[in-house]
């Protein structure tokens, strides 16, 4: 099994040749309305694994929850790796079975953006995924948690999770990014800021805030960085305030971000931290991973080490410390 054959180097475990023997199982949801296009590719991707010697059991979920369930059965099992066949979300779902265990997080990017493989260079391809499974790097990271669920790649408050509580579950939904951008510029063009009351370490800052976004990682939606100095295995979360703005100050900010220019730093308040509390005069919503999530007040804390996951051995510069 992979733990045996690992040589430890700080935060990275050198991870066996594809010849290895290793435990794994990928879990897929065939409701998602993209896995009739992938069913072919989680397939090949299956037979690809057990040629070099993998034992790999595919398990399909049938309802809310079942990724979970089955990620806490491949824990209790002392299985090497989950594999998740999907995006960003089911990803989430797995993460809170794996946090805290042996069991390492493996990735097919079958989702609409996928942002944790974009994040870490893993192909977006077949074939490429596989190759980063058996020849990648294994190590460790932190995860961030916001009340009582972890999050992998980032929790927002304010627009960007209004946005996700208006898309979930809806038709426009199956446009992908495109559908949360329709729905993102419609409600952005009238969403009001709000108080927020941010207790960081123990001190408390007053913001007028349109946006609230707490990082583990840098990439936002596949293209944005608003946690620009993120490190994912820092114990660090990264907390960036976009302030106030009127609606062409709020297209400005825009701008700045998606063409990652310096400017981008006087808009916001940008704060690192090991523990956040966030109070709102009234309820604000929160997304975790890009899925809805309640709303506030919400208490973010970091789990350092808490998750072993496989990523290609070239990863984006500084993403790492």
């Amino acid at each position: 099994m992979i733990p045996n054959k690992m040589v430890k180097n700080d935060s990275t475990e050198g991870f066996p040749s594809g010849r290895a023997s290793c435990t794994a199982v990928v879990i897929a949801n065939p409701a998602s309305g993209s896995y009739p296009y992938h069913e072919r590719q989680v397939k090949e991707s299956l037979v690809y694994l057990r040629r070099s010697g993998w034992s790999v059991e595919l398990r399909l979920t049938r309802e809310a929850g079942d990724a979970g369930r089955i990620a806490r059965e491949a824990v209790a099992q002392k299985v090497d790796v989950v594999i998740a066949a999907g995006g960003d979300g089911t990803i989430n779902e797995i993460i809170q079975e794996l946090a805290g265990s042996e069991t390492a997080l493996g990735v097919l990017p079958m989702g609409t953006v996928n942002v944790w493989a974009r994040e870490t260079n893993i192909p977006l391809d077949n074939t490429g995924a596989c190759a980063v499974l058996l020849h990648g790097e294994l190590r460790r990271i932190d995860l961030g948690k916001v009340n009582e669920r972890y999050f992998l790649l980032m929790a927002g408050i304010g627009l960007d999770a209004v946005v996700a509580h208006a898309v979930e579950k809806k038709p426009i939904k199956r446009l992908g990014v495109l559908g949360y951008l329709l729905v993102g510029t419609w409600l952005g063009l009238g969403y009001e800021s709000f108080r927020a009351y941010l207790t960081i370490n123990g001190r408390l800052v007053k913001k007028n805030a349109l946006q609230i976004v707490v990082g583990n990682t840098r990439l936002y939606g596949g293209a944005i960085k608003y946690t620009w100095k993120a490190k994912c295995d820092d114990g660090l979360l990264d907390v960036c305030v976009v302030r106030k703005r009127s609606f062409l100050g709020r297209i400005v900010v825009f701008g700045d971000f998606l063409l990652h220019r310096e400017q981008r730093r006087q808009w916001v308040s940008y704060e690192r931290c090991q523990a956040l509390e966030v109070r709102t005069r009234k309820p604000v919503a929160i997304q975790v991973d890009g899925d809805p999530s309640g709303y506030t007040p919400a208490r973010f804390t970091i789990a350092p080490q808490a998750l072993k996951v496989i990523v290609p051995q070239q990863t984006p510069i500084g993403l790492f410390s």
